[in-house]
């Protein structure tokens, strides 16, 4: 099992079933380093950078990024609940930092403001997590349920919401152009337009 120590390169290493809830990382650098059944409960990754990463069935809830970078990193069945990923850097440079969340618990998450064009999340929980003002044009939210969540001034054009439930969007405030949708979900955008649908 690989320890992990402060301000260290990881290059294709391997870290499974670790248990380190709270605990605290500086200046680390993963690349193309796979975890797997790890407890990071609450854990605080400071200015880490996380390139070509996987993550399977980890727990990552409450985690805390503060400066920390993450490139095409993928999370699968992962718990994520309470994490605000608006303390992460995201360099402008970069508007599609190629994410992706498959079959994650992601509640009470919040993206407030952020780019991230082309996000991806497969069949994920996402209740009360905050979209509002983000750029996710060309994302694909498939198969999510999105109950309670934000959009405010979220940009979602050509973004791809097929099998997606729950979600409340004003297309008022929302630019939607080129968006895909479920039909009969599609049915809800119009309550934003105080259209009333009869049989």
């Amino acid at each position: 099992m690989t320890k992990i120590t402060n301000n260290k390169e990881y290059f294709e290493d391997s870290f499974d079933n670790l248990t380190l809830p709270d605990a605290r990382f500086e200046g680390i650098i993963f690349e193309e380093c796979d975890f797997s059944h790890c407890n990071f409960t609450a854990v605080k990754f400071v200015r880490c950078r996380f390139i070509h990463c996987r993550f399977d069935q980890c727990n990552l809830s409450v985690m805390e990024m503060p400066d920390t970078r993450f490139n095409e990193v993928s999370f699968t069945e992962c718990k994520l609940s309470g994490t605000d990923w608006t303390r992460a850097y995201w360099p402008a440079f970069n508007p599609d930092p190629e994410l992706c969340f498959t079959q994650c618990l992601l509640n009470n998450a919040s993206f407030f403001g952020l780019t991230l064009q082309g996000l991806k999340m497969l069949a994920c929980r996402l209740h009360d997590v905050d979209f509002r003002e983000c750029d996710l044009s060309k994302a694909e939210l498939l198969d999510c349920d999105l109950a309670g969540s934000l959009f405010n001034r979220t940009i979602l054009q050509a973004a791809n919401f097929t099998a997606s439930h729950g979600f409340t969007i004003d297309v008022l405030n929302n630019p939607i152009a080129g968006a895909t949708f479920s039909r009969l979900e599609a049915l809800s955008l119009l309550e934003s337009l105080g259209i009333e649908l009869v049989d």
